[in-house]
């Protein structure tokens, strides 16, 4: 799965996009499918891999301004913490969830 995930992330992943590359429907649909996998799986490597994608998604989609429903990453992240998951997945979803200080 890393391939699919390394693909989504490489189109999202650069800071310099300024002008919109796919619909704001399908970003959505991208973050829908993405946080079902990191939620989801049993494999590390694909959480990893989600998360990291999905903070490309959700950087883009602050530049773009299409808002992302992080309802479901909120509630994942109040039962988890160091000591079921590690500080790396911790410190990319608080990246994505917690406001701007």
């Amino acid at each position: 799965m890393y391939e699919l995930i390394g693909s989504i992330r490489d189109v999202f992943s650069s800071p310099y996009i300024s002008t919109p590359i796919v619909s704001p429907n399908l970003v959505k649909e991208l973050w829908i499918l993405l946080t079902k996998i990191f939620i989801h799986s049993d494999i590390y490597d694909n959480k990893f891999f989600a998360i990291f994608a999905m903070d490309d998604i959700y950087l883009y989609s602050r530049r773009q301004n299409i808002k992302l429903c992080l309802k479901d990453l909120e509630k994942w992240r109040e039962k988890h913490n160091k000591n079921n998951t590690t500080e790396e997945i911790l410190e990319c979803v608080d990246d994505i969830i917690l406001p701007d200080v």
